[in-house]
């Protein structure tokens, strides 16, 4: 049901809604079930859908195409008229934004508090290594070693690395910077050393990571190579500070990669390489069973693979970290080791077969 059913279903004019009938709304949402997966609506589902509303409310609200302004939640409330900023001869002057800006923004933030909280899936899956190497073979050669004859890309395949390689967060890697990877000076003889990387994680907090050399080096080709094509594309001047940029054949290509996008990403990655798994949906109306295949794998299932592979390589090299979980959860951001041991502990099997080896490369076999 669109808000506006939900308005004519409850004979309220959309135009006198109240921010008590969008947060009604939004509960009878939540409860209600989906007749195509015969389940209830996922927050995730909701929050999508009322973004939408909550944009044309404010749009409304500007245009003053509503006698009662939602967001500050009290119906018939007058709408507040200024004079246009470009007719105010003392505009420079005044003190802070306009107030209509003011008013507004203050009043959309109140509005966006109605929506539900995105969810998250939990399930901790871990690719194996067969179907790690199928992802990556989808991906191509590593950036370093790629020649023009080989197919795949190297944006991608770094995209991938900074997961299952570092541990980042999908966000994470959206965020980081090139700069860090241009003042870098890795040895290929020494491709277990590991270089320090400043990522910014949950809540704005920083830390620091370790990014092995072997990527270190495959980073400065996609840099040399992809993005620096992309952002020629983009403008003989283009510069951008993060260094994951949409490709030279995007329509945005030049411009940063969203984390929307990197999830498309590994959702196309899954479907070419096979990595797919059959979901059963039952129609409650019609009580028929569909059957939908769906990608195995998210992003953050990379992250999941790095703290299971790192444990191993961590407690079987010659270089032995006797506080394995302590190095995994400082790497992955958690707020103790018992957090990462809950975590992981059950999935460690995944990758029992780990031999001694002098980088996560090397225990993949590549």
């Amino acid at each position: 049901m669109t808000w506006l059913d939900f308005l004519e279903a409850a004979d309220i004019d959309w135009r006198h809604a109240t921010k008590d009938d969008l947060t009604a709304y939004r509960d009878a949402y939540l409860g209600a079930v989906s007749p195509q997966t015969g389940q209830e609506y996922s927050p995730n589902t909701v929050r999508t859908r009322m973004v939408y509303i909550v944009n044309f409310i404010n749009f409304a609200v500007e245009q003053d195409w509503i006698d009662s302004d939602l967001r500050a939640g009290s119906r018939m409330l007058p709408p507040r008229r200024h004079r246009p900023i470009d007719s105010d001869a003392l505009a420079h002057i005044r003190k802070g934004a306009p107030p209509v800006v003011e008013e507004a923004a203050a009043s959309a933030v109140r509005l966006n508090k109605l929506l539900p909280k995105a969810g998250q899936d939990d399930t901790v899956r871990v690719l194996r290594r067969e179907e790690l190497n199928a992802l990556l073979g989808w991906a191509g050669p590593r950036p370093s070693e790629r020649t023009p004859e080989d197919g795949g890309s190297d944006r991608d395949y770094i995209v991938f690395a900074l997961g299952w390689a570092v541990g980042l967060r999908v966000q994470e890697v959206a965020d980081v910077p090139v700069l860090p990877f241009l003042e870098m000076v890795p040895n290929p003889q020494f491709l277990g050393e590991f270089f320090k990387l400043s990522v910014r994680g949950k809540g704005n907090k920083t830390r620091p990571v370790d990014v092995p050399a072997w990527l270190v080096i495959d980073i400065q080709a996609y840099i040399d190579g992809e993005r620096r094509r992309a952002l020629h594309k983009r403008g003989r001047n283009a510069r951008e500070s993060q260094l994951i940029l949409n490709s030279e054949h995007s329509t945005r290509t030049g411009r940063p990669m969203t984390k929307a996008a990197m999830q498309a990403l590994m959702e196309r990655a899954c479907e070419r390489a096979g990595l797919m798994m059959q979901n059963e949906r039952v129609n409650p109306e019609t009580g028929e069973v569909a059957v939908t295949p769906v990608p195995r794998f998210s992003m953050h299932c990379l992250r999941h693979t790095y703290a299971v592979m790192t444990y191993h390589n961590q407690i079987k090299s010659e270089y032995s970290n006797l506080d394995a979980w302590k190095y995994i959860q400082e790497q992955l951001g958690h707020k103790s080791p018992q957090t990462t041991i809950n975590t992981y502990l059950k999935h460690l099997s995944t990758w029992a077969d780990v031999r001694q080896a002098r980088s996560l490369l090397e225990v993949l076999g590549r």
